[in-house]
């Protein structure tokens, strides 16, 4: 009942995480391939940073879609490593793209978290792919998520902007918005993997010392 529960979880999760893709890509990819100064608006002087970003960050946000396909790993592992290494290369053009773009914005308090988060980014997915050489898989797959989480923070930044609408002109309500969504999502991805860790190995040391106390009850009595 336990997996039942787990597998639908996970696949709710999936199923969202792609719808919110699907509605940041419709919303704010397609009026970049107009290459004109109205198209752009104020990324128009940043275009430069801004374009290699959402080429290598869009190849990277799609691919990484199919990378945590157990059936994809299982059966096509050459396409997995394939893909692998598109993600990464779409990483390394689209990560430091991003962190020039942070330095371009026009929120100066907004600069540390996106900034940053860039950072964590790039810093994320060059970890997963040295683990990935090393047939360390486990870590290579937890730093994946951490890659793939942070490059969808940008998604949830993005959802954050409509849920504060017209607020998100002042610039002390974009920052909270950026720092909120930034800070939150990298905080949940940590205790996940840190949580979930201690908790294995604090419930193991639970039942191991409830059952010596039934075994020593078992004895006396």
């Amino acid at each position: 009942m336990a997996t039942i529960a787990k597998r639908t979880s996970e696949w709710a999760g999936w199923a969202i995480l792609t719808a919110a893709i699907g509605y940041f890509f419709l919303r704010d990819v397609p009026h970049y391939a107009i290459y004109t100064p109205e198209s752009y608006g104020e990324h128009w002087e940043a275009r430069g940073y801004l374009i290699p970003h959402v080429v290598g960050a869009g190849i990277a946000i799609l691919i990484g879609l199919a990378q945590f396909s157990t059936t994809i790993r299982q059966r096509w592992p050459a396409v997995h490593r394939l893909c692998g290494r598109v993600y990464v290369t779409a990483t390394v053009i689209g990560a430091p793209a991003a962190m020039f773009l942070a330095t371009k914005s026009e929120c100066q308090t907004c600069k540390p978290a996106l900034g940053s988060l860039a950072v964590y980014w790039l810093a994320a997915t060059l970890v997963a792919f040295y683990f990935a050489r090393n047939r360390s898989f486990a870590t290579h797959r937890a730093f994946m998520i951490r890659s793939y989480v942070a490059m969808n923070v940008f998604v949830v930044v993005r959802i954050g902007y409509e849920i504060a609408g017209a607020r998100v002109e002042d610039m002390a309500v974009r920052t909270m918005v950026e720092f909120g969504t930034v800070l939150g999502t990298l905080f949940l991805v940590e205790a996940y993997f840190a949580w979930g860790s201690d908790l294995k190995i604090g419930n193991a040391i639970v039942r191991k010392r409830r059952a010596q106390a039934d075994g020593s009850k078992l004895s006396g009595s």
